[in-house]
């Protein structure tokens, strides 16, 4: 099933991915890479690669490792052809380039709400969650490049990407947290723009921003998730439209997972969702760029 719609910028395009083979664990990380989308599974070392175009099974990719893990968040870096995972039980990044090479690198404090991103540079932008302070900038094989210093405003970040050289997006505020924005912060962690406020479900406030995405002409795409919705915003933070129910509401215990694929021009979301009988349905949602 393909449904096309149109939402401002976006083409939205909607594919029923996943059904029952894979309805009992958790997914945690999406990723494009060579027209092929990998997916993530939470505790396991199998990697599901799909065709990103026909959605059709290709098999699945090992991840290297010596005992059982967590694997919270996964990037792909077309440039330097390889996965990021980022994994909470031993704090590691793990680098998997295609076929088969694997490297890791440790880095202080990574846990369950850690998020990756990959940089214009091709550098790594690692936040570890957990209460951290800071952004970290890895080369690809771990050498650490720079460090942002965070606003102590900053509490409970829930993504960070590169907006452009020198300036990232980030976004934070979670549950009972007073602060619910979307922020631009430079290299050493001031911040020079922002959006949101106070927790709210007005068009220009936000309940639990999540996954943040910047298209090639410096729009940010900013995950909503409470409010079930998509703002479309500028590189200063001005607001430019908000997209209400483009997203199946994801099921409680469940997190969305957007991200932007260069090669593809397109955004592509993962989300889960529970029937009656409580089988777990995978969705993804492509928004044509």
């Amino acid at each position: 099933m393909t449904i096309y719609m149109q939402y401002g910028h976006l083409d939205r395009c909607v594919h029923d991915l996943f059904v029952e083979e894979l309805c009992s664990w958790s997914a945690s990380g999406l990723a494009q890479l060579d027209n092929e989308l990998f997916l993530l599974n939470k505790s396991s070392p199998e990697l599901y690669v799909y065709d990103a175009v026909s959605f059709l099974k290709r098999g699945t990719v090992i991840i290297p490792m010596i005992y059982r893990n967590i694997f919270v968040d996964m990037v792909a870096c077309s440039f330097h052809h390889c996965l990021y995972i980022a994994s909470a039980l031993d704090s590691t990044i793990h680098r998997l380039k295609m076929p088969s090479e694997h490297k890791r690198w440790k880095v202080d404090g990574l846990c369950s709400s850690a998020v990756i991103s990959v940089t214009s540079s091709h550098h790594l932008l690692v936040y570890a969650g957990g209460g951290a302070k800071e952004l970290k900038l890895f080369s690809t094989d771990g050498e650490l490049y720079h460090t942002v210093e965070l606003h102590p405003d900053l509490v409970n970040v829930t993504s960070a990407v590169e907006l452009m050289p020198g300036q990232y997006v980030v976004t934070h505020g979670r549950d009972s947290s007073i602060l619910h924005r979307v922020c631009v912060v430079n290299s050493e962690g001031e911040i020079l723009h922002t959006f949101g406020g106070f927790k709210g479900s007005h068009p220009k406030l936000l309940n639990s921003p999540s996954d943040v995405a910047v298209d090639k002409d410096g729009f940010v795409y900013v995950d909503d998730e409470n409010n079930d919705r998509l703002f479309v915003l500028t590189h200063e933070m001005d607001y430019v439209h908000c997209m209400p129910c483009v997203f199946q509401k994801c099921s409680r215990g469940f997190r969305r997972r957007m991200k932007l694929d260069t090669e593809l021009g397109c955004i592509c979301v993962l989300h889960v969702v529970k029937n009656i009988h409580q089988t777990c349905y995978y969705y993804t949602t492509m928004f044509k760029m």
